[in-house]
């Protein structure tokens, strides 16, 4: 944890940014869109503070962001709140249903890539945003940041079990305060002013100093609207701009990124001497809690897993043969790294779905390392290009699978499905060229992952 103080003369506010555009989806009510005037650069989701933004928009706060490359989406807390707890669950996961809204978000605007969003709040904002960040998996954010800072949500509802335990219900049931998450990775950065009294500075700064992932700043002489003031507008740009340039975006070893530091790829290494590896191809969701898990599991068996983000992959139109060019370069790399000798190739859904056409298009050379594909509930129809239509249904008018498929054998391709699976095309496929694998369960078998990824060890040996 890094501890700044900052004491900045004032000077002029930022000119308040004008909405361009508002969107709806799900929980989210007239949600403020705004694009940048150049490049974009990332994704932000600005949270309002208790009083949510007013007529007058986000303002500075969505400037800063602007300013740096940021397409932002501003939020109205209270809403949001209040429709968490009149939500009929037990508990509530707001960092899935603000993920969700942002692959809607960035499929709606066209973004020539998927980012994961920089989550951004001012007051009980700021609280969520630490709380998701903390809560959700590595990844689903670049980072999070926290202006005016207070360990305390006003959630009547409980968060479900996520990554951390990060809260407690205070004894009048109408706020959760917050806990210190020792283990969170997703960089944090926590501003408060140092006269804030509806928080001792003392507190909140000890609070912070257990979280490893966090930057703190305290700016001196600023009370509760630390973005009222033109010090604490300049505390926020200037460290937002700092850590800005220290998230690292990478999660390639160096050597492997050479090769394939272009390509959304999460390494998962294995201490466990095998001669084998595997590349998992996500579903259109991205890399999420099945291939996670999958991943995991097989790592810990002695088979590292190469991760491959379909969702970010495909967010703009691929072809077959570049699908299969990329396969090959991270075969090539990662055979090489980890000094495999033996691949399993494994897809999930749309991974599932395009696999196979990649396979067909390997450099003989390449393929001949491949000893088991695997497919995991894959469709009749193949999309090389993510749409926001395919979380509603598969695409019917995709590259037709079943062709690609018949020069597949049972020795070295197995089918995986639920039999609850509708959709599936490995129940049509015939037995010498396809070893199909029925397990308990839908498209996402039942949450059973563990048992998943047992099935697909079996058959990689």
């Amino acid at each position: 944890m890094k501890t700044l103080l900052l004491s900045l003369m004032l000077g002029a506010a930022l000119v308040p940014a004008a909405a361009q555009e508002t969107v709806s989806h799900g929980r989210f009510k007239e949600v403020r869109l705004y694009r940048p005037k150049g490049e974009v650069k990332t994704v932000a989701l600005l949270f309002s503070g208790a009083n949510g933004w007013g007529a007058g928009g986000p303002g500075a706060a969505a400037q800063v962001l602007l300013d740096t490359g940021a397409v932002v989406a501003a939020i109205d807390t209270p809403s949001l709140l209040a429709n968490f707890n009149q939500d009929g669950g037990t508990c509530v996961v707001p960092e899935g249903d603000v993920e969700n809204l942002s692959r809607f978000l960035q499929g709606y605007a066209r973004l020539p890539a998927y980012y994961p969003p920089l989550a951004v709040g001012v007051g009980s904002g700021g609280a969520l945003a630490y709380a998701m960040a903390a809560q959700a998996p590595e990844g689903t954010f670049s980072g999070a940041v926290s202006i005016g800072f207070c360990p305390s949500l006003p959630l009547t509802k409980p968060l479900c079990k996520g990554e951390g335990s990060v809260f407690r219900a205070n004894k009048e049931k109408s706020a959760l305060t917050l806990l210190s998450d020792t283990a969170m990775r997703t960089p944090w950065l926590a501003l408060q002013g140092a006269q804030d009294r509806s928080c001792p500075a003392a507190a909140t700064q000890a609070f912070v100093a257990k979280v490893p992932s966090s930057h703190w700043v305290s700016v001196a002489g600023v009370g509760e609207d630390l973005l009222g003031t033109a010090a604490g507008l300049s505390a926020y740009e200037v460290s937002y701009r700092r850590m800005a340039t220290e998230v690292s975006t990478s999660r390639l070893s160096a050597e492997a990124g050479v090769e394939v530091g272009d390509l959304p790829l999460v390494e998962v290494p294995s201490s466990v001497a095998s001669d084998t590896l595997a590349v998992l191809v996500s579903g259109d969701g991205g890399w999420a809690g099945l291939d996670k898990r999958v991943a995991a599991v097989m790592a810990a068996k002695g088979v590292p897993v190469v991760g491959w983000d379909s969702l970010r992959y495909f967010w703009s139109a691929r072809t077959p043969q570049g699908f299969a060019d990329d396969l090959s370069r991270t075969i090539r790399a990662y055979t090489r790294q980890w000094k495999r000798s033996r691949v399993v190739l494994i897809g999930y859904s749309q991974g599932a779905d395009v696999l196979p056409f990649a396979v067909n298009r390997l450099p003989a050379a390449t393929r001949a390392m491949v000893s088991q594909t695997v497919l995991l509930g894959p469709g009749e129809r193949a999309s090389f290009e993510f749409k926001l239509t395919n979380w509603v249904s598969r695409d019917a008018k995709g590259a037709p699978v079943a062709p690609e498929l018949a020069g597949f054998t049972a020795a070295s391709a197995t089918c995986i499905y639920g039999t609850d699976d509708r959709d599936t095309i490995c129940p049509k496929l015939p037995p010498e060229q396809m070893t199909t694998v029925p397990l308990k369960g839908d498209h996402h078998f039942g949450g059973n992952y563990d048992g998943l990824a047992e099935q697909i060890l079996l058959r990689s040996r």
